[in-house]
């Protein structure tokens, strides 16, 4: 398991001390070629700093642990006026500048693969090699969910090189063809995970890295044919590659699914300070704020000690999850409804109970081993919004040091449920999905938890099935629920929504809460609620049809091209609606 807290330490340390004078003379995208290519350690040195562009959670002093599918269908923030709403909502505009349309990291990484070349063979040379193309393809994916079509640049421009500076956009679906091609790099020199350092990236991430490309943009490219921002593809070719990557990752043997009691380990894997030795986990990032404190710029140290962190699960996510007999909710005589909180929970996938708090959940364990427990929520516009608060990434235990909430929680950012979970809907969304390649991934995520497994010839159908403006076959709006379920704010949901064209899911419709019990009442008085009675804040706060999600889907689905851009270079040309 890697973890990469380290690595951007040492590139701090390093830049500001045993360096220093070489690095105050150029920038780091300008070394001196004859000063500093010499070596692999000069290698490591450049490459240690894009680790720290990898997600998690928010430095301390930030204010609080924004969830990562904050602003979508499952989860919202709490201060209504956080922009993390903007994008479903369609009140974006067309940025003068910036916007996302970022290009530092590629020049950066362009730099140093022209230059990696001059550094001999040997000693790791060809693992730094294969990183810098690894991380060339995390940003232009960073840029392709963003803006769609993109100019290709694999090298360093100067202003000489006019055909580059003023050329076009290519197409996405050369774009991801691009993005595979370095993938394929990466894995070709980087090492496996037993190879390398343990802090660094090898060839199982590549992989699955891949697999989430192709996955991404073989469904985006068959459920946006026809419309403005299609490929050039139906996305078959990309579904396949997507299960011959996870397949690989699966193959190799080198990452498992945690396995423990089915009451708490779900949960368990989500508050953890140290991944080193967790089976499931291929990369996360390491908060350590006992040892560095605050130190560069509080790194070391995260906000996700910050209960209740102005996030909330909405009704429509707690509705997906599954009862305890394998039935949707609509269908189960065991469902007891969602009146109240202590009902909620009872007979369902044990992934809800460990994922959201209910009355009675541990809230703290003190250094005394004294307990405190939950109640109620605190809901208001500027805390928790929708009474359903997180339970997964909680960590209850005091910690020793500190003598209060641990800021040293550890974030994931590739787990080997993923590469599970992108076999199976590659699989079922190519028409080849067999009881076999089931029973290998989504029945192996439910059997974790105590859940019964998926048959694909008996599959309840649901009257409730999520309505994405299209149809699909039973067992992939099954996949589809269970990759909401397992990867339940881990950042996926916006990505989903957009890949999967599912706009008419959400737009013209509220996020809701929780009932509005008389309890609920007493401790948080005068709250919106709909027409049922379920708390719902974002009542007069949302723009679009019925006052809910604005998104428009002849634009929202791509960001806008900056303007100064589109002033700069005649030949870039605007996303569809802007």
């Amino acid at each position: 398991m890697k973890k990469i807290y380290y690595i951007i330490f040492l590139s701090i340390v390093i830049i500001s001390s045993s360096c220093k004078d070489l690095l105050d003379k150029k920038p780091l995208d300008q070394i001196s070629e004859p000063a500093f290519w010499k070596t692999a350690n000069d290698l490591q040195l450049y490459l240690n700093t894009f680790y720290s562009t990898f997600p998690g959670w928010e430095a301390l002093g930030s204010g609080g642990a924004n969830m990562k599918d904050n602003g979508t269908d499952v989860s919202i923030p709490g201060n209504l006026w956080l922009s993390t709403k903007d994008r479903l909502n369609g009140v974006l505009t067309v940025p003068s500048s910036g916007g996302g349309w970022d290009w530092t990291n590629v020049r950066n990484v362009n730099y140093f693969l022209a230059n990696a070349k001059n550094v001999a063979p040997g000693n790791l040379v060809g693992q730094y090699i294969g990183e810098g193309y690894f991380f060339r393809a995390w940003f232009y994916y960073q840029l392709l969910t963003k803006f769609g079509n993109l100019p290709i640049i694999t090298k360093p421009v100067n202003v000489s090189d006019v055909d580059i500076l003023y050329g076009s956009r290519s197409t996405r679906t050369q774009v991801v063809n691009f993005i595979i091609s370095d993938l394929d790099s990466a894995i070709t020199k980087m090492g496996k995970p037993s190879a390398v350092p343990a802090s660094r990236l090898n060839t199982d991430v590549a992989s699955q890295f891949k697999a989430r490309v192709c996955l991404y943009e073989g469904t985006w490219e068959k459920y946006h044919k026809g419309d403005p921002f299609a490929g050039e593809t139906d996305g078959t070719v990309f579904l396949q590659k997507a299960a011959t990557a996870a397949k690989v990752v699966m193959d190799a043997g080198d990452y498992s699914l945690v396995q423990g009691n089915k009451s708490n380990v779900y949960y368990n894997l989500f508050n953890q300070i140290d991944y080193s030795k967790n089976s499931e986990v291929l990369l996360w990032k390491q908060f350590d704020f006992n040892t560095y404190g605050q130190n560069y710029g509080g790194i070391f140290g995260n906000q996700l000690y910050n209960w209740p962190n102005n996030s909330g699960i909405t009704r429509e996510m707690i509705r997906s999850y599954l009862c305890s007999d394998g039935l949707p909710i609509s269908a189960s005589p065991l469902y007891q409804g969602d009146l109240d909180l202590r009902q909620v929970t009872v007979n369902r996938d044990p992934r809800c109970v460990q994922s959201i708090m209910t009355p009675r959940d541990v809230v703290t364990v003190d250094l005394k081993n004294d307990t405190t427990f939950f109640t109620l929520p605190q809901i208001s516009v500027f805390g928790e919004p929708t009474g359903y608060e997180f339970q997964k990434f909680r960590r209850p235990q005091f910690d020793p040091v500190t003598g209060t909430y641990s800021q040293s929680v550890g974030f994931i950012i590739f787990r080997y449920a993923e590469a599970l979970l992108i076999y199976a809907e590659a699989k079922a969304e190519s028409g080849q999905l067999t009881q076999a390649d089931a029973d290998l991934t989504i029945n192996k995520l439910r059997q974790r938890v105590g859940m019964p497994s998926m048959v694909l010839s008996s599959i309840t159908s649901d009257p409730d099935w999520p309505d994405y403006g299209y149809s699909l076959p039973d067992y992939l709006y099954e996949i589809r629920r269970e990759r909401n379920v397992e990867l339940f704010s881990e950042g996926f949901r916006l990505d989903d929504l957009m890949r999967w064209a599912a706009h008419k899911l959400f737009v013209g419709k509220r996020p809701l809460g929780t009932f509005y019990t008389n309890e609920i009442k007493l401790q948080s008085p005068s709250l919106n609620t709909d027409a049922n009675g379920y708390i719902d804040l974002y009542k007069g706060v949302l723009t679009g049809p019925n006052g809910g999600w604005g998104f428009k889907p002849g634009r929202d689905y791509l960001l806008a091209v900056p303007s100064n851009e589109l002033t700069l270079n005649k030949n870039l040309t605007q996303n569809p609606g802007w």
